[in-house]
């Protein structure tokens, strides 16, 4: 019987559930549930929490972000330095093998498309799709391989577009020359103008070239490659690296 009055109220007055001690003790009972439930740990969370949460991970994943991008674009550079330093040393090696067919001539001939063809080339260096004068890079700038069999010399044209990896690659260039001094006959930049009209911005000469009068490629200072360089961020440039044999 006080199984039944303690399940529901429909049989209160027939067991003698409406007393005083029986609604006390209903009313304890209560009690104590209630504090218990607030005694549990709440695990949910406010909007004000989730909305903190997401904030900090959207300024992580910005820095993430941003901190891979820096670290691609240095590996980027990183490869594009071995891929000009094995392009240069090729040139060195069999230059004068390849253009052997052209010693009479009194013109530059164009011997990109017999390097690339020959598969001396670097496996990132690839064909111009419309125009096989050209070479193309990682970073679809133009390197064209040149000889002037009139003057003994092989050299190597490359466009640098002006942007913001323009500085970094001309002084992967700077330095690659500077690794390979003892090898090379000169050096020279030059930068465009409004009117794509372009000026030379110095020339530096190899190791065997290398006199008092002129500049030395193994001697290029910090200020020497602010003026090669700092204007191939917002315009063109051209880079020329020349070996003779």
């Amino acid at each position: 019987m006080r199984k039944i009055c303690e399940l529901g109220r429909y049989v209160l007055s027939k067991c003698g559930a409406d007393k005083k001690e029986f609604l006390s003790t209903v009313y304890k009972r209560r009690t104590q549930a209630k504090k218990h439930r607030l005694d549990v740990p709440q695990f949910g969370r406010s909007m004000v929490e989730m909305l903190g949460v997401l904030a900090i991970i959207g300024v992580l994943s910005v820095g993430g972000i941003a901190g891979y991008s820096k670290a691609m674009m240095k590996y980027k550079m990183n490869e594009h330095r071995v891929m000009l330093n094995s392009l240069v040393n090729t040139l060195f090696m069999y230059a004068d093998k390849v253009i052997s067919f052209n010693n009479n001539s009194t013109e530059s001939v164009d011997i990109s498309e017999i390097f690339y063809k020959s598969g001396l080339l670097p496996d990132d260096v690839r064909l111009h799709e419309y125009d096989t004068r050209f070479l193309k890079d990682i970073f679809n700038n133009h390197i064209w391989l040149i000889t002037y069999p009139h003057y003994k010399e092989v050299g190597m044209g490359y466009s640098i577009t002006g942007n913001e990896t323009g500085r970094e690659i001309c002084i992967n260039l700077i330095n690659v020359a500077k690794e390979n001094s003892a090898n090379l006959f000169k050096i020279l930049s030059d930068k465009s103008d409004e009117n794509s009209n372009y000026t030379t911005q110095g020339q530096y000469y190899g190791d065997k070239f290398c006199t008092q009068d002129v500049s030395c490629i193994k001697n290029i200072t910090f200020s020497d490659i602010d003026i090669l360089c700092n204007n191939c961020y917002d315009r063109n440039c051209r880079f020329y690296t020349k070996i003779k044999y």
